[in-house]
């Protein structure tokens, strides 16, 4: 059973990991198709992260911003909509977003249980900028091109992945830390 238990604890972690590096792969296809910028936003207390347009994004208010672009959506589509089906709702709401990108826009997106969103480091303007609370965010320019950024996971025993992205290219790139620089970086308790 220990096993299994261990086994299971690492999928999880693996599979939070896979659901950013799909996020941030999809914005950054999203910002190149639209040619417009989109943007991960992780809310790191809550352990979250969802798609973001820089249409209705605002860097001061990260968090409010991006989740207030689809309950405004939704909400003018419902009044529009007053004697329709939530479907048909629905797919007026869809309508109105950017077309892929509507079923997922600013709908958050949870990590595994057991595993904690540990940090997020980007590099804007030249400066290295770490999250390890409150509300941080990775962009995505039309030309595919991002701010080289680091979001750090870590599971209840204290194995750690990053998702990785590239500046140049936005390329997205996932790994598992050694047991070494996970203790060099101070990962070396839980964060639950």
């Amino acid at each position: 059973m220990p096993t299994l238990k261990g086994f299971a604890t690492t999928r999880r972690l693996k599979a939070s990991a896979s659901t950013i590096r799909n996020l941030l792969t999809f914005a950054r296809d999203m910002a190149i198709t639209d040619q417009t910028a989109h943007l991960v936003v992780f809310d790191i207390d809550n352990g979250q992260c969802w798609l973001a347009s820089s249409e209705t994004f605002n860097p001061s208010t990260p968090l409010s911003s991006a989740l207030t672009a689809r309950n405004s959506t939704v909400g003018t589509a419902a009044q529009n909509n007053t004697n329709v089906t939530p479907q048909a709702t629905t797919n007026s709401v869809e309508q109105g977003m950017s077309g892929r990108a509507s079923g997922i826009l600013g709908v958050p997106h949870p990590m595994e249980p057991g595993v904690t969103l540990a940090a997020l480091e980007t590099n804007r303007n030249g400066q290295t900028v770490q999250n390890d609370s409150g509300v941080g965010y990775i962009y995505f320019s039309p030309s595919a091109s991002s701010e080289a950024a680091l979001v750090y996971l870590q599971n209840t025993r204290n194995q750690v992945m990053t998702v990785s992205v590239e500046a140049a290219s936005g390329r997205v790139i996932v790994r598992q830390l050694t047991s070494e620089e996970i203790e060099t970086l101070g990962f070396t308790t839980s964060q639950n």
